[in-house]
């Protein structure tokens, strides 16, 4: 009786140690003003970051990384989205059981360069970092603009040489149609 007391109150003990606790929800106390409401600048980009990792240099430095992806998410993303939605039924008339099924999938994409993304703010708030990052409007239109002038000449580049090309085979065609004598043999 006394093993299958202990061995009981054992079990008890490992189900209730296993269980776990539930993640405390966050609240705003937990967090810096200005990270549920970044400020809105005319002329900036703002991105916000946070991360809890052993080590302050690694959480911020993922911190930081977050932040800057907010901010290429605003400045360029590619979207790709996708959306399923099956219906069937079968049987006959109110009778007929139906079944429904409706998936959505999507997938954003960033790949942009951020010169001159800077930190504004770094803040400890219960071991976690928190960063705010910000990206001169301007400086992302030079960037844009640098970016389709280089694509634009090399699709120039490309199109001449497309030309030339053009060019030499209509010269060897003209060539080749030329009639008449030369000193140099027919080749057999």
């Amino acid at each position: 009786m006394n093993r299958f007391f202990v061995l009981a109150i054992s079990a008890l003990l490992l189900f209730f140690g296993c269980a776990g606790s539930k993640p405390k929800p966050v609240t705003n106390k937990d967090l810096p003003e200005w990270y549920l409401n970044p400020p809105k600048y005319d002329d900036k980009f703002v991105g916000v970051g946070d991360a809890l990792r052993p080590q302050f240099n690694l959480s911020k430095q993922v911190a930081t990384e977050r932040a800057r992806v907010e901010v290429a998410r605003a400045v360029e993303t590619t979207v790709n989205s996708s959306l399923n939605d099956h219906m069937q039924a079968s049987g006959m008339g109110m009778e007929a059981g139906a079944t429904e099924f409706t998936e959505s999938v999507s997938k954003s994409l960033v790949s942009t360069t951020l010169k001159g993304c800077t930190i504004e703010k770094t803040e400890i708030f219960k071991e976690r970092v928190f960063v705010m990052v910000t990206y001169d409007a301007k400086k992302a239109r030079d960037e844009a603009k640098a970016s389709a002038r280089v694509l634009a000449k090399k699709e120039e580049s490309l199109f001449n040489e497309f030309k030339a090309r053009n060019a030499f085979d209509s010269l060897d065609k003209a060539i080749d149609r030329m009639k008449g004598s030369s000193s140099v043999a027919k080749p057999e």
